[in-house]
């Protein structure tokens, strides 16, 4: 099927979805960015000057943990999750259908317990500090229910465009639509 003969909601959707991708690829590479600077500021304290930053190791902890959950929801819009797909795809396109479906719901389950869960781990990471950095937990812990949501409405607007092409021939896990 050709790109034209797309329902016009997947246009719409992917755009939005590609939007909010952008968005957290640059938070992404700046966090990454940063991490990079605090390493090596800490390396030359450490090995240079003679005088390590003890708050190095914790920022830069912090930082690549943000990135790499910053990379879930990214992995989410480009499907690029790990799956099985080889007896999957050798299904009939309805039955590859409801077997996304499922999946995209277990996984849709899976992220809201990650965000209240996320929240409560906010709330009690205001009781714990940092020894180094002297910052409460719930900032690095933060991260957790932030991925969930973004992971969540990635989620959603792929589940949209699926369901958008439920009439169509094409497979839910065409190359496509992937991007």
């Amino acid at each position: 099927m050709k790109s034209n003969e797309l329902p016009a909601i997947v246009g719409t959707l992917t755009g939005i979805a590609g939007a909010l991708e952008r968005v957290i690829v640059v938070v992404a590479v700046i966090m990454g960015g940063l991490m990079t600077m605090v390493v090596i500021g800490g390396v030359i304290m450490r090995y240079v000057m003679m005088n390590p930053a003890v708050w190095t190791e914790e920022v830069a902890r912090a930082l690549m943990i943000w990135t790499a959950y910053l990379g879930i929801a990214i992995a989410a819009r480009r499907r690029g999750h790990l799956g099985i797909l080889y007896f999957v795809l050798k299904l009939p396109i309805p039955l590859q259908r409801i077997v996304k479906l499922i999946n995209d719901c277990l996984i849709g389950l899976f992220l809201m317990v990650l965000f209240i869960w996320g929240l409560d781990m906010v709330e009690a990471g205001k009781l714990q500090i940092e020894t180094a950095t002297g910052i409460t937990m719930n900032y690095p812990f933060s991260i957790i229910p932030i991925c969930g949501a973004l992971t969540f409405i990635q989620l959603c607007l792929r589940m949209i465009i699926d369901f958008s092409l439920w009439g169509t021939n094409v497979s839910p896990y065409d190359e496509q639509l992937a991007i």
